[in-house]
């Protein structure tokens, strides 16, 4: 293959320049005989193929060689000019960072101006978010302004997924055709739609939130667990002091389950929270499971449990964590109560998704004890310092981990 060389000439550019925005004030250099070794030319008849190659390239005015002063015919350094970068580009047709930067752009302007009928204003803030950050040549994970066709495709997607009417019970693979997807996309795609829904919502919002039934359903978990099956087998979980995860698929095959934990404790942010407690319960005697909405892995399990086990949630306090308690409480079949989720004043207002739950959670018979916070909300317009983590670190290595807990 000719041309070896330039090609992994051209990665490492990219990898070094292809991604900036800002024009190069000089020339991009590298070491020539690394260069060699890295396209795999090593080889006495390589290497001269490749050194002829290169000097026609320079003749052609695309490179520069920087030679060794007295020995011509020794390469030190290989040099893309800056007035050679479009020429680079070119020659593996590829689009310049600014191109791509502007096609993004106007992607999210196209998206911007596409009316969501069911959350008009948070729609409307995330793509003015996306716009500021491509602007400043930044991306928003997954959102990735290096790549116009997959901008597109995630926001015609997310504004897709997000303007359906939920349905309790809904199957992925169902929503995925409704979505004019084939049928197991939804699922391949499901971890950057649900990146894409935290961006658009402030929070996470798993696509169970939505109705959305998973095929593979899981429950992450810390602390000591034993599942028992109807042959006499048991699987137990106890020299782990760490997360682990349990599918909905192993825990419909057990006929029941026992812990030596005095109590279970749902924790909704999974990615901090959950893990610092577990980290936190030196004695193992609770069973703390993540719970960022009710999945049928974690329900399956409550149902696995004794029935007179205490359970607790530890949620956030804006109306989304008020309605993952409420969901909780109508799908557990052991009572579940609320730990530490008191309204804490702050400046945070509601959303306009908060403002669409509040009415049917103050409606709500199952959050009678919580109605008072749900009030204060709805009375000030603020959903206050809602988010687990700004409670802090757990001050105590075991239940009930924070001084100032009341249970």
């Amino acid at each position: 293959m000719k041309h070896v060389w330039l090609h992994e000439l051209f990665r490492q550019w990219v990898e070094v320049r292809g991604r900036r925005t800002a024009p190069a004030c000089r020339g991009f250099r590298v070491d020539w005989n690394e260069l060699l070794n890295a396209s795999g030319l090593c080889s006495a008849e390589d290497r001269k193929i490749a050194f002829r190659e290169a000097e026609t390239e320079e003749t052609q005015g695309h490179i520069r060689l920087h030679r060794h002063k007295r020995r011509r015919n020794i390469v030190l350094k290989i040099e893309v000019p800056v007035a050679s970068e479009s020429w680079l580009l070119r020659r593996f047709e590829t689009k310049a960072p600014t191109e791509l930067q502007a096609a993004s752009l106007a992607e999210v302007d196209r998206a911007a101006r596409r009316p969501h009928l069911r959350f008009p204003q948070l729609w409307s803030d995330w793509c003015g978010r996306l716009r500021i950050a491509f602007e400043l040549g930044k991306s928003l994970r997954p959102i990735d302004w290096h790549s116009p066709d997959v901008v597109r495709a995630l926001l015609e997607m997310t504004h897709a997924f997000t303007s359906r009417e939920p349905k309790e019970g809904s199957l992925v693979r169902e929503v995925s055709v409704d979505l004019g997807l084939k049928s197991k996309d939804l699922e391949k795609r499901r971890r950057t739609l649900e990146a894409c829904l935290r961006q658009m919502f402030g929070r996470e919002m798993p696509l169970e939130t939505f109705g959305v039934v998973l095929t593979d359903s899981r429950a992450d978990l810390g602390g000591l667990l034993t599942l028992h099956f109807p042959s006499g087998e048991k699987q137990v979980f106890d020299r782990l002091r760490a997360l682990y995860t349990l599918s909905f698929a192993d825990l419909k095959r057990a006929h029941s389950a026992t812990t030596t934990a005095s109590r279970v404790l749902t924790v909704e942010n999974t990615k901090t929270t959950l893990r610092r407690l577990i980290a936190a319960d030196e004695a193992q005697s609770t069973l703390i499971a993540g719970c960022s909405f009710p999945s049928k892995a974690l329900i399956r399990l409550l149902a696995l449990l004794p029935r007179d086990l205490p359970v607790y949630h530890f949620g956030d306090t804006d109306p989304a964590g008020f309605q993952i308690l409420a969901t909780l409480r109508e799908k557990a079949p052991q009572p579940v109560r609320p730990f530490l989720m008191l309204y804490r004043t702050g400046e945070a207002k509601l959303t306009e998704y908060d403002r669409g739950l509040l009415p049917g959670l103050l409606a709500n018979p199952s959050l009678a004890d919580v109605r008072a916070d749900l009030t204060a909300m709805d009375t000030s317009g603020l959903k206050g310092d809602f988010e687990q983590e700004t409670i802090g670190l757990p001050q105590l290595h075991g239940w009930p981990f924070f001084n100032h807990a009341t249970v």
